[in-house]
């Protein structure tokens, strides 16, 4: 409860609450925190703080959902948006289900593995997956974002269909269940990493990924236990391999939409729905 009760006051601090902004005073009056200013900008910028000063994003919590935004913008926008989430949905999604219910399959029939034994496969998939992060950082130098992705997505559904397969063994499902670790690991700064480089975003994207990615890892845990209680342990893989197949359909229709995708040009990039008001010329605040 702490947190949440911080983030909202200092939203009403920074009047982005819509009903209670009218007796509050900003705790900035800039942008000081996205735009480094220089020496001799001091002036300017005071007198601007003498002004009414509304930062872009800054005057309503949902301005990003305003539809003047998005007027002339291509349908492909959108879809970059909605399948990237997808991705992350059905992979998160994947996350949250295999280490929810790794432990219960094991121990049922027909694997019977001892409660102890069983207990370590939680604690081996999320070490590997923090393994995974730590050597997708030099990789990252070295590959694009799409084609790890591609990488990681192609190898959880093989990973799956091999689970299956050798169901009946004990030590496959220990290196399965590191195999997972390792592909699902980058999966999610890899995609946030590709949609950026087709989006140029700042911001309103990077809100529906993680939204997607946080509603798949709730909703697919939720869904998961439900046909494991009804359907048996063996149900378990049979989600992840068809939740593998979703990962890999929206990750191939992403491709698609990236190929149709405009490619930015100065002009576009004046008029994006995405692009942050900055100062012409600072000479600061690069990538």
């Amino acid at each position: 409860l702490p947190v949440p009760i911080a983030v909202f006051f200092l939203l009403y601090k920074e009047r982005m609450v819509p009903c209670f902004n009218g007796s509050s005073h900003p705790l900035l009056s800039a942008d000081e925190l996205a735009l480094e200013t220089r020496p001799g900008d001091k002036d300017e910028l005071s007198t601007a703080g003498q002004r009414p000063h509304i930062a872009a994003g800054h005057e309503d919590l949902f301005s990003c959902c305003q539809s003047k935004n998005f007027r002339g913008v291509s349908f492909t926008y959108f879809a970059v948006h909605i399948t990237g989430a997808l991705v992350l949905f059905m992979t998160d999604g994947i996350v949250g289900e295999y280490s929810g219910f790794v432990y219960s399959y094991a121990v049922e029939e027909p694997l019977a593995v001892v409660h102890k034994v069983a207990g370590y496969l939680p604690s081996l998939f999320w070490g590997f997956i923090t393994l995974g992060r730590l050597i997708s950082i030099p990789i990252s130098y070295r590959m694009k974002p799409a084609t790890m992705v591609f990488i990681n997505v192609v190898g959880v559904l093989i990973t799956f269909l091999l689970l299956l397969i050798f169901s009946s063994s004990v030590v496959f499902l220990f290196v399965g269940t590191a195999s997972l670790g390792l592909f699902l690991s980058s999966t999610f700064p890899s995609m946030l990493a590709y949609t950026e480089d087709i989006l140029q975003y700042r911001g309103c994207a990077t809100t529906v990924l993680v939204t997607g990615a946080g509603i798949g890892e709730m909703v697919l845990q939720l869904l998961v236990g439900s046909i494991i209680h009804d359907r048996g342990s063996y149900s378990f893989l049979v989600c992840g391999m068809i939740f593998g197949c979703l990962a890999f359909t929206f990750y191939a229709l992403l491709v698609f939409f990236h190929r149709m995708y405009p490619k930015p040009s100065p002009e576009l990039d004046e008029a994006s729905p995405e692009k942050a008001a900055v100062p012409e010329d600072t000479g600061q605040y690069q990538r």
